[in-house]
């Protein structure tokens, strides 16, 4: 699996499973993809691209191959690449639950990426929106 970060994530990624990464700040994404592998990747996650976008990160994939994403785009990407257009996540009553139950126990591993008091609030949002942040955002009351 090749993944895309920072040069700063490169190793917690490889700790996730990451048998490669590649920094998307320095680096086309689908060329350098492809100069790891060569004939393309058997799937593409695409998180971020829409619309038209997709056809040049499908390049990645293999002929044959598929890309995912939660976005939509073209229902032909070229070479045989299948899209699988997952759509918006939507939650459902008691995944909240769910998701507590199991960072609670373990079975969820959540990273804090920052801590924020109540009084600092507005710079948790600065931050968060302005600057690479890697885990969880937090904002506590005491």
């Amino acid at each position: 699996m090749i993944a895309t970060a920072t040069a700063d994530d490169e190793e917690y990624l490889r700790g996730l499973g990451a048998g490669g990464t590649v920094d998307y700040k320095t680096a086309d994404v689908v060329e350098e993809t492809l100069r790891l592998v060569p004939g393309g990747v058997d799937v593409v996650v695409d998180l971020v691209n829409s619309g038209e976008r997709l056809t040049d990160t499908a390049r990645a994939a293999r002929p044959g191959g598929r890309l995912v994403s939660p976005l939509f785009g073209p229902g032909d990407l070229g070479r045989g690449v299948s899209p699988v257009y997952i759509g918006p996540f939507q939650a459902e009553p008691g995944d909240l639950a769910d998701l507590a139950a199991r960072a609670a126990d373990g079975r969820l591993r959540v990273e804090i990426g920052a801590r924020f008091g109540f009084e600092n609030a507005v710079q948790a949002v600065v931050d968060f929106a302005g600057r690479h942040i890697r885990g969880k955002v937090v904002i506590t009351t005491s």
